[in-house]
């Protein structure tokens, strides 16, 4: 909805910096407040009460707000509110947030539903609060000053920099990503500047004193009546709030479309408008979307093209790149941009999440089907020693995080210990996990996908979600990503998730399949990006891979390597998705002077 600035002392000068990096996020109002405690500043995206009396930062008594994101139950509570006598002046979320706060101080934000990253100020005590969602729709990022012990804080890293010039990489991100092609670290690339995780709170005051806490909780506990169907489309429903029109990225499989089924029983046609991606000369890539285009069709929507061409990847990758402001080796987020460039809404639907919650990955099917068999291997006590098959090792797995790691995506990226000077494997041991970290594991298909959703999700699909769609002034939202679903389907029984037959997300099929078309086999989102490497990018890979392109790179990539990996791609199929994982990191050094 907005981006985020601020910091606990006085500087207009440094306010305006940093707001220019974020002024993509928010393009209809841009103001801030500033004093000698206290510097607050808001790039506003209008979602809900388009007027300007719901413009931030927003004061009530000596409280001040400064929001990004959505309240989905701000309805429920604002009702609650008026019962107690607060008197609304607005129809925005925003005032309900600062009146449960004056009521019911942090414990209030356990009250919201939603995406959000809060930053309030407390007047009276000279007390800043800085609060994240449980799952980490919305990105917060803050330094502390080693010598004034200020916070600096923003949904920006780039805005963060003007407050410091940081030249030195973080060796733990840079460990992270040569492994799995993304940062779980909870800190950033760039040394000093961290992230504040998923459900964390920080509070900073005028004693310059810090305290950092894990406030939001998922509760696992909660009981689903039988119409699982209806409480489904209620969540997915529940996100429909907005005063402007959305749209939905539609694909050929199950999560986007039961997004779509329950728009077209909630919301009028002109409400939404739906978009999906179509490879130019590449047909065997377009099955996705040829099934969204029927389901369309078959309901009396029109499906709204979005070509992607090899240029896309070689002309878009420096600006994805400045965009995210940390490397992510995913290709699709090349994808998500020319999306973002071609949506005209404000607020965009995916069905990010739905295979995390409902165990939709083939390799979730194999792991199932795995600790299955290793409940009754009863060798596992006596045989220590390694197998030379994968899938025979796993039978001897011990606990979840062993197969969380054995089925992790770096698995995609073959030898590249080749490839990034002075590389580490990844181990149990350096698992950096949030709300999973200290959970009672218990050898199950679902805690791999709780892991998942701790790290893959959050610090790779979210975080391409934000920082790309509101780049261009969109909100991504992901309903599959609702607290309320991840508590109620997450830990469900596994046998429901894949019926007697162990088939992917059997549990959904079993009460959507009847209301559209779907895609027989798991694509996920694919591009004919390997296909490309082999001709029409080769080109631009032995530019961007080349030792010359930026000087410091030499400290990280072996070139040798690197060059004889280009030829071996182009005289075969081999490791795609490291040449790109190469690729992003590479341009990410340029880019940003490390």
């Amino acid at each position: 909805m907005c981006g985020i600035n601020g910091f606990t002392f006085k500087d207009e000068n440094l306010i305006k910096k940093m707001m220019f990096y974020t002024k993509n996020r928010g393009p209809d109002f841009n103001d801030y407040i500033s004093n000698e405690f206290i510097t607050l500043g808001h790039d506003r995206l209008s979602i809900l009460d388009l007027n300007n009396r719901s413009n931030q930062p927003f004061k009530f008594k000596q409280f001040t707000i400064s929001f990004n994101g959505e309240i989905y139950n701000y309805l429920e509570l604002k009702s609650d509110l008026s019962k107690l006598g607060y008197e609304f002046k607005t129809t925005s979320d925003t005032e309900v947030i600062v009146y449960l706060f004056d009521k019911y101080g942090i414990e209030s934000f356990k009250m919201l539903s939603g995406i959000f990253a809060i930053s309030l100020w407390d007047e009276t005590k000279k007390k800043l609060y800085l609060v994240r969602d449980i799952v980490g729709v919305k990105p917060l990022y803050y330094f502390i000053d080693n010598e004034t012990k200020d916070l600096i804080f923003s949904s920006s890293i780039k805005s963060i920099l003007q407050y410091k010039e940081i030249n030195k990489i973080n060796p733990k991100a840079l460990f992270f990503y040569n492994n799995i092609g993304r940062n779980d670290a909870d800190e950033t690339f760039f040394l000093g500047i961290k992230k504040l995780l998923p459900g964390q709170l920080l509070t900073h005051d005028h004693t310059k004193k810090k305290e950092l806490s894990n406030l939001l909780k998922y509760n696992f506990s909660n009981k689903q009546n039988d119409n699982y169907k209806k409480s489904i489309c209620d969540i997915i429903k529940s996100q429909f709030i907005s005063d402007v029109p959305v749209s939905l990225s539609l694909s050929g499989g199950y999560d986007s479309n039961i997004i779509y089924f329950t728009m077209r029983k909630f919301l009028e046609r002109k409400k939404y408008k739906l978009y999906s991606f179509y490879f130019h000369d590449y047909e065997k890539f377009n099955t996705d979307f040829r099934i969204a285009e029927r389901n369309c069709k078959n309901f009396g929507d029109y499906l709204n093209p979005v070509e992607i061409k090899f240029k896309d990847f070689q002309d878009n990758i420096e600006k994805v790149s400045e965009v995210l402001e940390e490397p992510i080796s995913n290709q699709s987020a090349i994808l998500n941009y020319i999306m973002a460039k071609n949506v005209k809404e404000k607020v965009i639907f995916n069905g990010d999440g739905g295979d995390e919650v409902f165990g939709g990955y083939d390799h979730y099917r194999s792991a199932y089907i795995l600790l299955k068999i290793s409940k009754i291997n009863y060798l596992k006590k006596i045989i220590k020693f390694k197998f030379k098959y994968k899938n025979l090792n796993r039978l001897f797995f011990e606990n979840s995080k062993q197969y969380f790691l054995s089925f992790n995506e770096g698995n995609l990226m073959k030898n590249k210990e080749n490839y990034f000077l002075n590389f580490q494997e990844l181990k149990e041991d350096d698992l950096e996990l949030n709300h999973s970290k200290n959970f009672n594991f218990k050898n199950r298909l679902n805690d791999i996908c709780f892991m998942d959703i701790d790290t893959k999700v959050v610090n790779d699909f979210l975080r391409r979600d934000d920082n790309i769609f509101m780049n261009f002034g969109i909100e991504a939202r992901v309903p599959f990503l609702d607290k309320k679903m991840i508590e109620n389907f997450l830990y469900m029984d596994e046998k429901k998730k894949y019926g007697n037959f162990f088939k992917n997300k059997f549990f959904l099929k079993s009460h959507f399949s009847n209301d559209f078309e779907t895609s027989k086999k798991k694509w996920g989102l694919q591009s004919p990006i390997a296909k490309w490497m082999k001709k029409e990018l080769q080109p631009f890979l032995y530019d961007v891979l080349s030792k010359n392109f930026y000087d410091n790179s030499k400290n990280y990539l072996n070139f040798n390597n690197i060059d004889n990996l280009l030829k071996r791609h182009k005289d075969e199929y081999y490791n795609p998705d490291l040449i790109w994982s190469l690729v992003t990191f590479q341009i990410f050094l340029k880019k940003f002077k490390l």
